[in-house]
Parts: C-alpha cells; structure tokens; sequence
C-alpha cells in the first residue's frame, strides 16, 4: 500500500493526472473516511508558505493557471465551495471581498486572478476551509491539484499513507 502511496504522489507532480492516476488515486487517496481526508488536507495546506501557496495559485507565475485550466463549471463550483466554507464559519462576505481584494463573490462572474486572491486570503486566514473543500473533490485529483498544489496534495498523500501504515501496525 504505502508504494501505491509513492506512486500517486509520482503521478500527481508530474501535472494533470492520466486515467490510470485517477483509478489509483480513487482507490488510494480518494477512498479514505472523508473526515480523515479533509483533516491531512488541512493540516497540508497551512505547511505551504504564503508566498509559495500565491506562486501556485497566481495566473501566469511560471506559466500556469491553475483555476483558468479548470472547466468554467468545475471553477465556478471550487471557488463556491470554498466560499460558503469560509461564510459557514460566520466570516461575512464583506470581510471576504475586502481581506482577498475582490469585488464580487459570484464565481460565475470572477476571473481566474479573483479566485486566486480568495485561495491566497483563505489559505492565509481560513485553512480549515480547504480540508471541508477538498472532502467535497476528493474523487476529482485535478481539481484539487488546482485548489491545493502539488506540494499540499502530496504532503496530504503522505499523511493519509502514514496513517494507514499506522493503523496497519496496531492492527498486526
């Protein structure tokens, strides 16, 4: 199992996912309890520094668009997701628009650098809402590479492996 682990983490830094990676993914990563999942996300995401998570995320820093290359549905529902994440822990969305810098919360009508100033604000002052976020996508590796960066979705790979390998020794 834990070389299932090694693998997805090969496959998923080497950028989008091949069908292969999903159903590895699906059967690795993707089938553990989704509070387990969110909670190694989580713990994940606060691990990425501020400025490398804002690297990942911001259009057109070395050549990528992580929420531009995404479907405009799958967009519009990641960053709404993560949105009423955030309100559901009773931030307004003015506090949102004004701490991320944007002047809408429709995904609908925000552009790939809007989404990445909330990510970035988020990440910064809400990271728990990305565990809660990536439990809703844990069957989607891409759309949580987008959201997360390799190096958050890895670490959560490793975590996840690391406590199963965990649970296997007490067990045996």
């Amino acid at each position: 199992m834990s070389s299932m682990f090694e693998q997805l983490a090969t496959a998923m830094s080497g950028g989008g996912p091949q069908q292969q990676e999903v159903q590895q993914w699906n059967q690795g990563a993707g089938s553990a309890p989704a509070d387990q999942f969110g909670r190694a996300v989580f713990d994940a995401i606060r691990q990425v520094p501020q400025q490398e998570y804002q690297q990942h995320t911001q259009p057109g820093v070395g050549g990528t668009d992580p929420f531009g290359d995404l479907q405009p549905q799958q967009r519009t529902d990641l960053i709404g997701t993560l949105l009423n994440m955030v309100m559901n822990r009773g931030v307004s969305q003015q506090q949102v628009m004004e701490g991320a810098g944007v002047s809408t919360l429709d995904p609908r009508q925000m552009s790939p650098e809007q989404m990445a100033s909330v990510a970035q604000w988020a990440q910064q002052n809400h990271p728990q809402a990305f565990g809660y976020t990536a439990a809703q996508y844990q069957q989607q590796p891409n759309i949580l590479t987008s959201l997360l960066g390799n190096k958050a979705l890895m670490t959560a790979v490793a975590s996840l492996g690391a406590s199963y390998l965990a649970s296997r020794s007490r067990k045996g």
